[in-house]
């Protein structure tokens, strides 16, 4: 069995009136997922599966279709989430982990030279499938907003804040532990 962080794209007060997260849960385990849990509110599960990655990500898309909604879901382990976390590029970015956010791909980048020449007040790093983006003057005074993001790189993707992204990583490693 293997532990997987689902992470679910725009999860929040539009959405739980059609799939609150104690319902979320019912339908995962519904569908053959172990250990279900998820962190905060914002469509983060954890659970195990005995099926391949691909497998369980396509049951993971009909669990959320039943609800009626069509948020794209991008998986990780905890120990690619550890490695995400241990690669930060922005350590001083950690007083302020509200506005330190990790995009996690779906898929490579499709184009990534742009963030090279990025020249707003944002601090970018490509590693692998996940993008780090520091907002040192915080988010949402960003023009750098998620959808811009996504479209540049031509993937999708979801992200989460550093803070969002610690509390996923201890629960995914305590679940992982209990196995």
């Amino acid at each position: 069995m293997e532990t997987y962080i689902a992470l679910i794209r725009a999860i929040g007060p539009l959405t739980h009136p059609k799939m609150p997260m104690a319902g979320l849960r019912e339908a995962c385990a519904k569908a053959g997922f172990s250990d279900v849990s998820t962190v905060l509110a914002t469509g983060n599960v954890l659970l195990r599966s005995g099926e391949s990655r691909e497998t369980t990500l396509n049951k993971l898309r009909a669990v959320i279709d039943g609800f009626g909604l069509d948020n794209a879901v991008v998986l990780r382990t905890p120990a690619e989430l550890a490695e995400t976390a241990a690669a930060n590029p922005f350590p001083d970015a950690l007083d302020h982990p509200s506005d330190y956010a990790v995009f996690f791909l779906a898929e490579p980048a499709k184009d990534a030279r742009w963030i090279a020449s990025h020249t707003g007040s944002e601090r970018l790093h490509l590693r692998g499938m996940d993008l780090y983006v520091d907002y040192p003057e915080g988010v949402t005074g960003s023009r750098l907003m998620p959808a811009r993001i996504e479209k540049r790189l031509g993937v999708v993707t979801t992200f989460r804040n550093w803070n969002t992204l610690t509390k996923l990583l201890a629960a995914a490693e305590k679940l992982a532990g209990a196995s």
